[in-house]
């Protein structure tokens, strides 16, 4: 039936969800690990930092477009998107474990460090980017109906917020007295975490996921690049999709960076260690958050539309914004609470000093985490809507070309909120070497940067949701006019 409910089996949800941990890991990971590693522990300069962070994620972003093309016009028996998948994950795996092997003599050799970690990290993203470009195309043609893309979005969500939980925890695990050092342990932990997160995890979509519209795409002439990049540009709903995960990267570059600069130096004294623990905590929160959310997002998206429920918790963003002012300070607001913690053996023990964490940082994610299980579930369920609206108008699969592009946007935002964090860090005064004698005017700028980018680009966000053309009712009608031309896909 043209409007009925295409539904994709259980095991393929799992095992299309899996594959999203490599994809979280992969694109956050990285650049995260880095900053703990080359700046804090091996000393690299703020203003080198962002350079080195910068450039590999301009090649990433560069090479989304050739790779979705590549993708799309992929004849394979085995498929266009399972091969490159399948060599992406290894290639990954691997690449990473090696980013870690920077000789400890490097320390202090801040072009000799800034060289391996440019080289290092522009190889990675390299394989990320066969990996990730036709995984994400794939989660895109798994079922033609709109409610049913948003549940495969939930499983989405759920394994992403499982590989930030896992991530959140890397760095701390480097400690451990079984290493003797912390850069041996970033050498045992990047390899486990290659190996196992992104090579084996990564492995299982190629595996098990079965692609739908391979039949169709095989009817099609070949996706011509510069034709389909200017077709996909002026795709409004496209547009507006860029757009708000735009302004979500931009404000969670900049986040992400500063409050872990400020739990360590403002609320931690400069104890990295401390710190670290409390960032732990808090992405932690992020993640809980997340992951219960995810009926929630479901049900809203279910009784309003997707971009209803978007701009719901975009809503909530900004309340949580404004709390971030008074969040991130030191002091305890819940003294109790960390009484409750030292009453429990194994957590009393595994926290160093639990009255030196302010428990109230728990408060951010509450109101802060839902919009990034929002935006994990339905942008690609609103995606693979717009590949549907694209199908229409000129009769072409190109969900290799739109994932690129979208990642091709949304890599780039990365790369620039990532190095303007670091120059905003540098201009508010930040220096490294003082660690937690910083003075209260840098202090002060950073928690006025981390409080009002979530709400200025929320509300931009908002904006931008209440000119997306793609409503529910529109998707059905699109579905029932491909349907009649091209017949049904299950």
């Amino acid at each position: 039936m043209a409007n009925g409910c295409a539904k994709t089996p259980f095991w393929e949800k799992l095992a299309l969800g899996v594959g999203q941990v490599p994809i979280f890991l992969g694109n956050t990971c990285a650049q995260s690990f880095a900053v703990p590693v080359f700046q804090m522990t091996l000393g690299l300069n703020l203003n080198i930092m962002a350079i080195a962070m910068f450039i590999p994620r301009l090649w990433d972003a560069f090479s989304d477009p050739v790779m979705g093309r590549i993708s799309d016009n992929c004849r394979s028996r085995f498929g266009r998107r399972k091969p490159f998948i399948f060599v992406g994950a290894i290639l990954m795996g691997l690449s990473f474990g090696a980013m870690w092997m920077v000789p400890e003599e490097l320390k202090g050799n801040e072009m000799g460090l800034m060289a391996y970690m440019i080289g290092g990290m522009s190889l990675f993203y390299i394989c990320y980017t066969i990996y990730s470009v036709p995984f994400n195309s794939l989660t895109y043609e798994m079922t033609p109906d709109y409610d049913e893309r948003t549940k495969i979005g939930a499983y989405l969500g759920f394994f992403g917020k499982a590989g930030e939980f896992l991530y959140n925890w890397i760095f701390p695990l480097t400690g451990l007295a079984i290493f003797g050092s912390v850069m041996v342990g970033v050498r045992w932990v990047g390899w486990g975490v290659g190996l196992f997160l992104l090579l084996g995890l990564g492995l299982i979509p190629a595996i098990f996921v079965k692609e739908r519209y391979q039949k169709v795409a095989s009817r099609q002439n070949k996706v011509a690049i510069i034709s389909s990049l200017k077709e996909s540009l002026a795709n409004r709903a496209f547009l507006v999709l860029l757009g708000i995960s735009l302004c979500q990267v931009l404000a969670g570059m900049f986040t992400s960076q500063i409050d872990y600069y400020l739990l360590v130096y403002y609320m931690s004294d400069g104890d990295v260690a401390l710190g670290s623990v409390k960032k732990g905590l808090l992405s932690s929160g992020f993640s809980i958050v997340g992951i219960v959310g995810i009926p929630f997002v479901v049900w809203l998206a279910g009784k309003y539309s997707k971009e209803g429920a978007m701009i719901f918790v975009y809503v909530l963003a900004i309340v949580g914004g404004v709390l971030k002012w008074w969040i991130f300070t030191p002091g305890q607001w819940f003294p109790f609470v960390n009484d409750w913690v030292n009453a429990i053996p194994i957590l009393g023990n595994w926290i160093p000093d639990t009255k030196g964490v302010e428990f109230k940082i728990l408060l951010d994610p509450l109101f802060s985490g839902i919009i990034w299980i929002a935006l994990a579930m339905l942008t690609p369920a609103m995606l693979a809507d717009v590949c549907d609206d694209d199908e229409l108008r000129h009769g072409s699969r190109r969900e290799g070309m739109f994932g690129a592009i979208y990642s091709f946007v949304t890599n780039l935002g990365f790369s620039i909120a990532l190095s303007l964090s670091f120059v905003a860090l540098s201009l508010s005064g930040l220096d490294g070497k003082l660690a937690g004698a910083q003075s209260l005017e840098t202090f002060q700028t950073m928690r006025i940067i981390l409080s009002a980018a979530p709400v200025v680009f929320a509300v931009i966000g908002i904006w931008l949701l209440c000119r997306y053309p793609l409503t529910k009712k529109r998707n059905a009608e699109i579905r029932r006019e491909l349907e009649k031309r091209r017949g049904e896909v299950t």
